[in-house]
């Protein structure tokens, strides 16, 4: 093992064995109320601008605050980082929580647990869908569990060296708006010497998989850590190189800093009405929590920053978020890092589907763009209109095989 990997086991074996291991037990229940009571219909799915949405960022605040978290959004003592949106004119907040660290010298080197509160209201994804509740308890009421468990467990703990900062980012679903913001304008704990970002995204379908670990190689130690946290556990780690845009990992990506996405993988049920409470599995929730809480504990106390090896340069912000207007109808195996998109199954009565296609296949090239990831696959599609012919090449046991597809509206 290297040297890295030594001081990180060592510190993750301090942690099980310190004041955090003294509660190393984490039970389901807690989190699941959470989700049962976030994916609440009175909710009405958590969309951008409604009144439901601020009284779930008012649900937050008090969570922070009633477990002795101090504050972190706007001067004079809110839990709100509030501004107007450029795009839709709409108010928005994050809700920020603080637990400061012991060492004054790294009180600005904040580890950031993060997870997203908006989903999609009554807005969906597919047209017949389009004014049904949904209600995100996967995506993100699942998140959001985890992060107010984080909150409550960690305060728990007196002597991490860093201080670590919770966040309820707002919306993500409307283009990493409450991320991108966060980022930009933070100042007490300046994002650029962060050591480092964990989101929580899509994490209440555990069941018998492996928990992914989006943008594991934006720092050298983050899959030692992780594997090394996942063993008492007895937790399946897969690492996964793909660099998407999707969550707000991404925006920490652009500001130069060490950030992952934990994330259950995708299912039939995403954006979708009947992603519901009761599909949510807890005893997976109360794993990803213990690992998350082994990991930001050991991050916190490491006597130096992680090791920063993103290829996104820092300060490089992406643009205005493009949305894709059509699919093809795959389900991505988010735990393959070989060349080309490979295939965790299909959408029933989608295009794929429909062409043949089927889990294992690899999508190699789709048009005249050759396909390397995930992303490369999405932005293909983003140029892509409801009817349009595209014709794709993939692998199917080693052998290239070619379709042509009419993509669908999403």
């Amino acid at each position: 093992m290297k040297k890295f990997g030594i001081v990180l086991f060592t510190a993750i074996v301090a942690t099980l064995a310190g004041p955090v291991g003294a509660q190393v037990a984490i039970e389901p229940e807690g989190m699941m109320a959470t989700v049962q009571h976030l994916a609440d219909e009175k909710f009405r799915g958590r969309g951008i601008g409604s009144p439901e949405l601020d009284q779930v960022a008012a649900f937050i605040a008090t969570k922070f605050e009633s477990v002795g978290l101090l504050p972190g959004g706007e001067p004079g003592g809110s839990w709100y980082q509030e501004w107007v949106d450029p795009d839709t004119k709409i108010r928005m907040r994050n809700v920020v929580g603080v637990l400061p660290g012991r060492n004054p010298e790294l009180a600005r080197e904040s580890v950031v647990i993060g997870a997203h509160y908006d989903h999609l209201g009554r807005k969906s994804a597919l047209k017949e869908n389009d004014g049904k509740v949904h209600p995100g308890a996967d995506d993100n009421a699942s998140g959001i569990a985890v992060l107010l468990e984080m909150a409550s467990r960690l305060t728990l703990v007196a002597n991490m060296e860093r201080p670590v900062v919770f966040v309820a980012f707002t919306g993500e679903e409307t283009g990493r708006k409450g991320s991108r913001y966060f980022v930009q304008h933070e100042k007490r704990y300046p994002v650029a010497r962060a050591s480092g970002m964990i989101n929580l995204d899509t994490v209440g379908r555990l069941g018998k998989g492996k928990l992914i670990i989006l943008g594991a190689a934006s720092a050298k130690e983050w899959g030692t850590l992780f594997q090394e946290a996942a063993k008492p556990l007895k937790l399946e780690i897969a690492e996964s190189a793909q660099d998407l845009d999707s969550s707000d990992q991404r925006s920490f990506h652009e500001a130069g800093v060490p950030a992952v996405q934990l994330f259950t993988g995708p299912h039939l049920d995403y954006h979708r009405p009947i992603d519901t409470a009761d599909k949510i599995d807890g005893k997976g929730l109360a794993k990803i929590a213990m690992l998350t809480r082994a990991v930001a504990f050991t991050v916190a106390n490491l006597p130096a920053p992680l090791t920063r090896t993103s290829t996104v340069a820092p300060g490089a912000a992406s643009g205005p978020r493009i949305d894709r207007k059509v699919t093809i109808g795959v389900i991505p195996d988010f735990t393959y890092n070989e060349q080309g998109v490979r295939l965790g199954g299909t959408q029933p009565g989608g295009p794929a589907e429909a062409a043949g296609m089927k889990q294992g296949d690899i999508i190699i090239q789709a048009g005249t763009a050759p396909i390397s990831v995930l992303r490369d696959l999405s932005d293909i599609l983003k140029t892509k209109q409801p009817g349009d012919r595209l014709p794709i090449r993939f692998l199917r046991n080693g052998r290239e095989m070619k379709i042509e597809l009419e993509v669908k509206e999403r």
